[in-house]
């Protein structure tokens, strides 16, 4: 008996591919066409705004919010930097007198005397960009500030996600099965790109956000989450153009689905390198920190319209020794070898007869419908 299934990339390693590395700011790139360029090396300088800050001088200094500016020891659009006095209340009697200084670098160029705040614009910062990869330049624009290398990348196909390229360091917060919680975002991944094992929910997305995080990568989402950031829009993609300040790649599907152990064990490899992720497109890149693989970027030239992509599906025979992911309700995303395959089908619960096959997994054997299974390879 011949079983067609769906055969679905989820992973291609080691491609050649282009990526494209974009100045924070105006800047200088310092490239040449053709130039080689290795992960460290610096291929141009821009200046770059962090953002704001916001401070509340009517909670801090114990005030009316419309008494604050008196207290303010420098003019609007004013100058001023971290450590420096901001705002100042005598104290008198048994009070204690109020000092604030300012948090950061920054100009003084917003008072909201209705609520008390105040907002201190960063100062832009010289910011170097890295090449991040091992690779040969082809193209870029000063105008734009961008680069196109092409390299050697390592490529996740996920099902879907939302949010523009975004690169950083990458770091596993979670085991395949578990989530990462609210609490376990922090300042400290500013920049980075984040993998979560399983569900990833709005709260933690927004303290991604908030604390200054690139990207995650998760195994599950909850389905009114993801129509939330992705437009209301609950569609798999490819192509959607969203952004919410972060970028998200589902690799799974909807609820709580593990990260399958070919993804998993793949990123655990990349820990506290150099990524990029692209969550419109579901795709994340792993360009290879081999320097050995320059041999193989020189030799491979891409034509401009040359795609390397080969995620749409096709029919393969399921055989016996497969190695396969499980689709169905059961078992979802669990991965493993099919060992044995029914010859005569089998009454299910649902009333629907269909033939089972026997997949070992890494923890168990379980028996699955045939149809309920994608081919890996």
């Amino acid at each position: 008996m011949t079983h067609f299934v769906q055969r679905r990339v989820r992973i291609e390693k080691d491609i050649i591919a282009r990526i494209y590395r974009t100045l924070p700011g105006k800047g200088k790139l310092s490239v040449a066409l053709g130039q080689e360029v290795i992960p460290e090396e610096i291929i141009g300088t821009g200046q770059f705004s962090s953002g704001f800050r916001i401070l509340n001088l009517s909670n801090l200094l114990e005030v009316p919010p419309g008494e604050i500016k008196k207290y303010l020891t420098k003019q609007i659009n004013s100058r001023i930097y971290n450590g420096e006095l901001l705002a100042y209340k005598k104290g008198w009697l048994l009070k204690k007198a109020r000092v604030v200084t300012c948090p950061v670098d920054g100009i003084l160029d917003f008072i909201n005397e209705e609520v008390g705040e105040i907002r201190i614009t960063r100062l832009p910062e010289k910011m170097n960009l890295p090449a991040g990869v091992y690779g040969v330049i082809e193209a870029f624009d000063q105008n734009l500030g961008q680069v196109v290398i092409r390299t050697q990348v390592s490529r996740i196909y996920g099902l879907c996600g939302t949010g523009k390229m975004r690169d950083g360091i990458l770091h596993v917060l979670t085991k395949k099965y578990d989530l990462a919680g609210r609490s376990m975002i922090s300042a400290k991944f500013d920049g980075s790109i984040l993998v979560n094992g399983s569900l990833i929910s709005k709260d933690t997305i927004m303290a991604g956000i908030s604390d200054g995080v690139n990207g995650i990568i998760t195994g599950g989402i909850n389905a009114s989450d993801y129509k939330s950031i992705a437009g209301g829009r609950l569609i798999f993609p490819k192509k959607l153009e969203n952004d919410i300040g972060i970028s998200i790649v589902v690799c799974e599907g909807f609820g709580a689905q593990a990260l399958g152990e070919d993804i998993y064990e793949l990123l655990s490899t990349f820990e506290d390198r150099f990524i990029q992720l692209d969550g419109n497109s579901a795709t994340v890149n792993l360009p290879s920190y081999q320097s050995s693989c320059m041999n193989r970027i020189r030799k491979h030239k891409l034509s401009d319209d040359q795609t390397l992509s080969l995620t749409d599906t096709q029919l393969v025979d399921l055989k016996i020794g497969a190695r396969v992911r499980v689709v169905g309700p059961s078992y979802s995303a669990e991965q493993g070898q099919i060992i044995s395959i029914d010859k005569s089908k089998t009454l299910l619960s649902s009333k629907v007869s269909a033939y089972l096959v026997t997949i070992e997994t890494a923890r168990r054997k379980i028996r699955v419908p045939a149809n309920n299974v994608e081919y890996l390879g």
